[in-house]
């Protein structure tokens, strides 16, 4: 249903799928006259031609209210990457001269060595297996998180931290 009307109304299909969702579905509902469920909405899509039109020219006559919901709703998402890199930042600040993260990651370097060692050096019983790699899969997440505690997740990371640093100065 969803792409169906994004093919027709774009504005439309891309708030469908966000924190505005179900508000655009029932203005969709009103438009189209059924229930406010995507069952009813998808309904009247199949048994209606002219169903698309209405959702089109909704689109057209509501351009200015539906570019503003897309921006409160992008001015959400950028507000929790926001919290999300600050809480981040001050969780390094507060632990950097702490033993424990350092320790931790330590520990975690050395099982995943340790894990790499047995892999390599024995042959593990079969009845395990399954055992072994959800520890395995643990370690080596946790290792991960440590990692990027440290250094940063990725250059993804770097570049949308300048992104939303960029919007934050206002530039």
């Amino acid at each position: 249903m969803k792409s169906l009307i994004a093919t027709a109304a774009p504005l439309i299909g891309g708030l469908l799928g966000g924190p505005a969702g179900s508000g655009v579905g029932a203005l969709i509902a009103d438009k189209l006259g059924v229930e406010p469920t995507p069952e009813s909405i998808e309904a009247a899509l199949k048994s209606d031609p002219d169903a698309l039109l209405k959702i089109t020219q909704m689109e057209s006559d509501e351009r200015v209210a539906l570019r503003k919901l897309k921006l409160k709703e992008t001015a959400l998402l950028l507000d929790y990457e926001q919290a999300k890199m600050a809480d981040t930042q001050d969780a390094r600040r507060q632990h950097r001269d702490h033993w424990m993260p350092w320790v931790l990651t330590l520990i975690l370097a050395l099982m995943v060595s340790g894990l790499f060692a047995a892999l390599f050096f024995g042959q593990p019983p079969q009845a395990y297996a399954q055992v072994l790699i959800m520890i395995a899969g643990t370690v080596l997440g946790a290792f991960g998180t440590g990692v990027a505690f440290w250094l940063g997740s990725s250059q993804g990371s770097v570049v949308k931290n300048k992104q939303l640093s960029g919007s934050l100065n206002g530039k």
